[in-house]
C-alpha cells in the first residue's frame, strides 16, 4: 500500500527534488560568491597599495560622473576632500615602495 501511495504522489515528489536541486544550485552560487569576496580581501590584505590606488580612482571616477544622491548633497565634496588627502600619500608610499625595490635589487 506504501508504494501505491508514492507512485500516485510522484508529481509532488518531483517537485521536492526539482526544489532540492535549486537549493543546491543556490548553495554552490553563494560558496563561490563568498570564495570571489574571501579571495579579493586576501588580495587587498596582500597589497594594500593596490587597494588604496583602487579606492582613489573609484571615488575619481564618482566623482567625474557625479553619481551621489540628491539627498546627500555634501557627499561629492567629501570625497573631493578625501581623494585631496588620500593622493599625495598614495603617491608617496609609491615612491617609498619603488625606492625600497631598487635597494633590494642593488
Amino acid at each position: 500500500m506504501k508504494i501505491l501511495r508514492c507512485f500516485i504522489f510522484s508529481p509532488q515528489i518531483s517537485a521536492i527534488d526539482s526544489e532540492i536541486h535549486a537549493l543546491r544550485a543556490r548553495i554552490k552560487a553563494l560558496e563561490e560568491q563568498k570564495a570571489i569576496r574571501v579571495e579579493k580581501a586576501e588580495k587587498e590584505r596582500a597589497f594594500p597599495l593596490e587597494a588604496l590606488g583602487h579606492i582613489i580612482q573609484e571615488k575619481k571616477i564618482q566623482i567625474e560622473r557625479n553619481s551621489y544622491s540628491k539627498s546627500i548633497p555634501l557627499a561629492r565634496f567629501y570625497d573631493q576632500e578625501k581623494v585631496a588627502f588620500l593622493e599625495p600619500i598614495f603617491n608617496m608610499l609609491v615612491d617609498i615602495q619603488k625606492r625600497l625595490e631598487v635597494l633590494e635589487n642593488a
